[in-house]
């Protein structure tokens, strides 16, 4: 009897799915991607913008594997990735191994037995506006990266040169951030902080008011002179204020957030975090078993499912009491331009208590798993409490203020004590209880601290500061952000610096003035912001994705039209390759001539070898080109 077929994309989920579904399925790997876009050209008619797709190298045994399997399936089951890539990949599954058998697609957001086996008795067709979103997404970026790349190479020194639609924006957020440094200069100001004595305790207040006007000390010398008119002074407290606030928890990670606080919490990169999310994701051994420990981690929405939330319910009220739950189950707005209806980042079974995981788990994973745990359960928490004492001391035409604070209630800080904020900024020196304080009480002054203090530049963006730009512009989607990282540091555009600050490097900030000054509209915040807007249309299926394709490739096509115009009077200079010439030992040089661009060797006219560059000039000429579908 012919046995159902399921297809995954990674081998590490083959075994634990097998083992939930028993000996009526065969469960096997696609390994990722099958097809793409050819390496060598474009791939694309510019006209139709029909996509030509060929088998990717070394997955040609892969491919025949599969055949023969669905050739002996009842049923198929394409259970690739829970989001637009996957669902463009079990797409690309069925055009190459053509199966005669029904297809279903499934997915699933946990690696569960009850998730895997609840998906597969709500199978559905695979959704064809998410495959032309996830397609018109790839074309775009093939375009950019064919048609612009090739402009860099004749320009500037240096291999792996490449422009790309949302990595040549994040390279724009990072060198002007360095711009504005440059260009900051610091200015003096002072602060005037007074020790007083009251009646239970000592406290510390700053100078906020003379004359009746709110203070801006610009010198010592105002300062001192402020300080001698108050020498006699008679102090007393003016007023106090009580309050009783609450700061609630945040929502569960998503993509862009678990990035930014394993980047900021743990020094972990973006590319390792989703490294080893991918892992907690597909599972480990754990009590005889392979389970999955979170959900899929490729996902920009909060929501939790039900069952996750009175799960997590249960276990703060044994572990922790009622008074940690909140009067309802809590709930977090996603950002409106959320694309995936998947749930956020949580663990999939919440009794999975990161301390019992210890010597199951490598550091690394560890770690991140247990900053996953504590986001999510702090998430169902409840608010913690605090009270805010605002004292304002008087004395003659002077008024300073004092702020402390008293915690009531730990509330979610109990479980995760990241949230708690920072209280060092000059603005806010103490954030410390007050000793207890009388309206109208005297003061005695115990001393002086007048600092002299400095603007500060903006900070440099880090790696966790850039993804939330990028997020907060509306570029990229949290499957990108990894790789665009990875790419600025790969292609020698940015270095990290300490506490992971991106620094761009002088080659990054010639190319992105290059870039940014001769595709002004085509790298424009706002523009790259408006596709992804029309790439999530497409995906919703209010968008025909060759419309969208063609007022892209209108853009792009009218500036290289203004580009080329200027660029025949510039000549290009050669630059170096690395490799070194066969004949004469010197190096190879890429140089561009009237037919593209080629390999020479840099003992011209000593030497006269040449070689042709097959890449670059395919690419520069691909708009021309026409290719036969295999």
């Amino acid at each position: 009897m012919a046995k159902k077929l399921l297809i995954v994309e990674s081998p590490a989920k083959v075994k634990t799915i097998r083992g939930f579904l028993g000996d009526d399925f065969i469960v096997a790997a696609s390994l990722g991607h099958i097809r793409d876009l050819p390496d060598r050209e474009l791939g694309v008619e510019p006209d139709s913008f029909r996509p030509h797709y060929e088998v990717l190298p070394g997955k040609s045994e892969i491919v025949r594997r599969l055949k023969g399997l669905v050739k002996g399936a009842a049923v198929l089951y394409l259970a690739t990735d829970p989001d637009r890539e996957g669902e463009a990949i079990a797409w690309h599954l069925v055009e190459v191994l053509k199966p005669r058998c029904p297809v279903y697609r499934v997915a699933f957001n946990t690696i569960t037995e009850a998730a895997v086996k609840a998906a597969i008795l709500s199978p559905r067709r695979i959704d064809s506006a998410l495959v032309n979103a996830q397609q018109a997404r790839r074309i775009v970026d093939r375009l950019v990266g064919y048609e612009l790349s090739p402009l860099l190479w004749g320009r500037f020194e240096g291999e792996r040169l490449s422009a790309g639609r949302v990595q040549t924006v994040g390279l724009r957020l990072v060198v002007e951030r360095e711009q504005e440094i440059q260009a900051f200069t610091s200015e003096a100001y002072w602060t005037l902080d007074a020790d007083f004595e009251a009646r239970d305790g000592t406290f510390t207040a700053r100078l906020v008011r003379w004359h009746g006007t709110d203070i801006a000390l610009k010198d010592e010398g105002m300062t001192r002179a402020i300080m001698t008119a108050l020498g006699a002074a008679h102090w007393s407290v003016q007023s106090i204020m009580h309050q009783e606030k609450e700061r609630r928890p945040q929502p569960p990670f998503t993509t862009s957030t678990l990035q930014q606080a394993a980047s900021s919490l743990l020094d972990f990169s973006p590319e390792k975090t989703m490294r080893l999310a991918q892992e907690l994701y597909e599972g480990v051994d754990l009590d005889g078993r392979h389970l999955g420990l979170i959900t899929y981690m490729r996902t920009d929405a909060v929501q939790v499912a039900p069952e996750a939330q009175r799960a997590a319910a249960d276990f703060i009220r044994a572990a922790y009491g009622d008074a940690y739950l909140p009067a309802k189950p809590p709930s977090y707005q996603a950002k409106e331009s959320a694309q995936e209806a998947h749930e956020a980042i949580r663990p999939t079974a919440v009794t999975h208590v990161p301390d019992k995981l210890k010597g199951v788990l490598s550091d690394d994973l560890y770690a991140l798993y247990a900053l996953i745990w504590s986001r999510f359960v702090a998430s169902q928490m409840a608010a913690t409490q605090f009270a805010e004492t605002t004292v304002m001391v008087g004395a003659d035409d002077a008024v300073f203020r004092a702020r402390g604070r008293t915690p009531l209630f730990d509330g979610f800080l109990r479980v995760y004590a990241h949230e708690e904020e920072k209280a060092d900024s000059d603005d806010n020196p103490d954030i410390k209880p007050l000793p207890e304080i009388r309206q109208g009480e005297g003061l005695l002054l115990t001393g002086w601290s007048p600092v002299e203090r400095f603007t500060r530049p903006p900070g440099r963006c880090t790696e966790a500061a850039l993804i939330q730009a990028l997020e907060k512009q509306g570029i990229g989607r949290p499957s990108t952000y990894a790789s665009t990282l990875a790419t600025l540091k790969v292609r020698g555009y940015v270095e990290i610096g300490k506490e992971r600050k991106l620094i761009p490097t002088a080659r990054g900030m010639a190319i992105c003035k290059y870039l940014t000054e001769q595709f002004a509209d085509l790298f424009a915040y706002d523009f790259t912001a408006r596709l992804e807007s029309d790439l999530d249309a497409i995906a919703a299926g209010s968008a025909d994705w060759v419309a969208v394709l063609r007022r892209f490739w209108q853009t792009l096509q009218s500036q290289l039209q203004m580009v080329e115009a200027v660029s025949t009077t510039s000549p290009k200079q050669p630059s170096a390759t690395g490799e070194v010439c066969p004949e004469c030992g010197q190096s190879l040089m890429r140089r561009t001539g009237k037919n593209g661009t080629f390999l020479g060797c840099s003992g011209y006219p000593d030497c006269r070898y040449t070689r042709p560059l097959e890449t670059a000039n395919t690419i520069h000429r691909s708009s021309s080109k026409r290719r036969k579908t295999r």
